[in-house]
């Protein structure tokens, strides 16, 4: 295939691809360049949003839960926490998993499998059932969090995430041991509160198995490139069939992606810092959503400067809910920026 960064921007062969990366894949040059739109109407448009911008209901309350920003009908759900106070309940989310991105600020998460310390970069992984609550460290506390009705894993590459990257909690000192603690019990529709006359969060020490709780930092992820053209970004983190992955979308050597259209996943990334620019992309926090089926063309990762993102491949597909929506605004998916003229 030709290089398409020499091609007319017209005359770029455009990608159709099934599965993500690693499905049946399509390239036609036609007449237009295909991600070029002037309008949409309907709530299958590309959009773009930044984390600094929305002011999540724990910001301003104690006892609020992370606003919700985005869903699926399957349950997936995106959510964003901005909390300036410590939590004053347990929460336990018994029908997903979470990964909380902290995009800014630092954080304590205190679990039942010990305490965690997490600054800006971090991934933290608390799988479903486990019992938690988290508070700044520092101010500026933004995070997201991703909430997967689908077990995940870990599926990188070998040398991609080393083990010695990985951190795992510790056991809280002098802990509280009988303590009046009202749990939240998550489920995907509902709240249900107990009160119990201890902190599920006290540990006294894990006596077999793995720490289930870990992070690493997005800075600690290595990339990967098949020079000189780059290739697919590298996978991290993955459910059993794929129904959700997440992807290292940091700088790296390579060209810049010819146009896609992805025909199975929705594409949420979230730029996270740089001193570099993702395309249109300049503000640590700024997130994007290309729905699938929608042409777009990823902005070029070769970067001498640096930034480091991610990528989420979604199969169920994303809708922004009222609060997301508010903050939002049409997305040029040429340039990952503000489409010209266009009302959010």
């Amino acid at each position: 295939m030709n290089n398409p960064n020499m091609l007319d921007p017209k005359m770029a062969p455009t990608l159709w691809t099934r599965e993500g990366f690693g499905g049946p894949v399509a390239a036609a040059v036609r007449a237009a360049h295909t991600p070029s739109y002037l309008r949409v109407e309907g709530p299958h448009g590309p959009r773009r949003n930044i984390l600094a911008r929305m002011v999540p209901k724990d910001e301003s309350s104690a006892d609020a839960l992370p606003t919700v920003i985005a869903t699926s009908r399957e349950g997936l759900r995106m959510s964003m926490s901005g909390r300036k106070e410590a939590m004053p309940f347990v929460i336990r989310n018994v029908e997903c998993d979470e990964v909380h991105f902290v995009q800014s600020g630092s954080v304590r998460f205190e679990t039942e499998f010990g305490e965690l310390d997490a600054e800006a970069g971090d991934f933290v992984f608390i799988p479903r059932a486990v019992a938690y609550k988290f508070h700044p460290v520092s101010g500026g506390m933004r995070s997201l969090i991703i909430e997967s009705p689908w077990a995940l894993k870990v599926n990188a590459p070998f040398g991609v995430i080393m083990p010695s990257d990985i951190g795992r909690p510790t056991v809280k000192p002098n802990p509280t041991r009988d303590c009046e603690t009202k749990l939240v019990v998550k489920t995907r529709d509902d709240l249900t509160t107990f009160v119990l006359p201890y902190d599920p969060t006290v540990l006294l020490a894990l006596v077999i198995g793995e720490n289930p709780v870990w992070k690493v930092n997005l800075a600690k992820i290595q990339t990967g490139s098949y020079a000189p053209v780059g290739g697919p970004p590298v996978q991290i983190i993955t459910t059993a069939n794929s129904e959700f992955c997440v992807f290292n979308l940091s700088s790296r050597v390579g060209l810049r992606p010819p146009p896609h259209l992805n025909a199975d996943y929705d594409e949420f990334i979230v730029y996270a810092a740089g001193p570099g620019h993702w395309g249109a992309c300049s503000e640590p926090g700024t997130i994007t959503l290309v729905p699938k089926g929608v042409p777009h063309q990823g902005m070029d990762e070769n970067v001498p400067e640096g930034y480091l993102a991610w990528l989420v491949e979604c199969r169920p597909t994303l809708r922004w809910t009222e609060e997301g929506l508010h903050a939002s605004e049409l997305m040029d998916t040429s340039t990952y920026g503000p489409l010209g003229g266009a009302k959010p």
